[in-house]
């Protein structure tokens, strides 16, 4: 009945590779990239970068494993119209020189491997589909669920926005809990079964403080209840220096394996990097 030793989980998840984001600080600050079979949620108020981290993974996901990749294909569920082909191209044409250089450099060896590791490899490797009903994720769920069972190398999972879609679907605040928690626990299944990365996208809400008329608290929406149903959560904000344009901070507000701490990362015309000083 029992197979597995908790030794042996220990090792296939020190040894199971994540999907780096381009800022090392960030990486090691949650391990090793985002980790596969878990369900992380990027959460922040507009223009803080959500959209542009869910864009920058479903561009690493696909670096050859030579090269401390996955060689793997996305499913991007976009609910607001956030997701940009424009944009995707851009940030697949830097990832794909800066992986050229590295081989130029490091590992020529691999030029034959990496010549498949094309922008349009990268484009045709992202499965797009738009969503605006609870309904129709669902059925996209179901659809992914098909394509994992029949051997496709989907290793990352995206929805962007979760939030959105939930809060403009769906009036009652029950009804927002049960639907939310039948996807999630969908979406954490598969995570789970076929070792792939579920990446979700949650807004920011005020809580007005009933005691004291001036006081509020920004939290992430969704509530207390859905937070219970991710694994992992960062939240990204701004900096507030006007000195540091295209600057951000990505927070490790609940993590199954690190602590609690922030790093800052920046976002340019490549994508996702490294925040470095002047």
């Amino acid at each position: 009945m029992f197979t597995k030793s908790c030794l042996d989980l220990w090792r296939e998840e020190k040894e199971q590779a994540g999907i780096v984001t381009f800022c090392k600080d960030l990486d090691q600050a949650i391990g090793n990239g985002i980790s596969v079979g878990l369900i992380t949620e990027f959460c922040g108020p507009p223009g803080t970068g959500k959209t542009q981290m869910c864009i920058q993974l479903a561009v690493n996901v696909q670096i050859p494993p030579t090269l401390g990749g996955l060689g793997a294909k996305v499913m991007y569920f976009d609910t607001n119209f956030g997701f940009n082909p424009n944009r995707l191209e851009e940030v697949a044409t830097a990832c794909t020189h800066h992986c050229q250089k590295l081989v130029q450099i490091h590992r020529k060896d691999l030029a034959k491997t990496i010549s498949h590791f094309t922008v349009d490899s990268i484009l045709d490797g992202v499965y797009y589909k738009h969503i605006h009903e609870c309904s129709e994720l669902l059925d996209g769920i179901e659809e992914l669920e098909q394509f994992l069972k029949s051997g496709q190398q989907i290793k990352l999972v995206i929805v962007d926005s979760f939030s959105f879609l939930i809060r403009n679907n769906i009036e009652n605040t029950l009804q927002r809990i049960r639907i939310g928690h039948i996807i999630l626990t969908k979406l954490h299944m598969l995570a789970h079964r076929y070792k792939c990365a579920v990446i979700i996208t949650n807004d920011v809400t005020t809580r007005i403080d009933s005691s004291d008329p001036n006081g509020s608290t920004v939290l992430p929406a969704l509530g207390e209840s859905h937070s219970h149903k991710i694994n992992q959560r960062i939240v990204l904000g701004q900096t507030g220096d006007d000195e540091e344009p295209g600057v951000f901070i990505a927070s490790i507000e609940k993590s199954l394996l690190q602590r609690r701490t922030s790093v800052k990362f920046h976002i340019g015309e490549d994508g996702i990097r490294k925040f470095r000083k002047k």
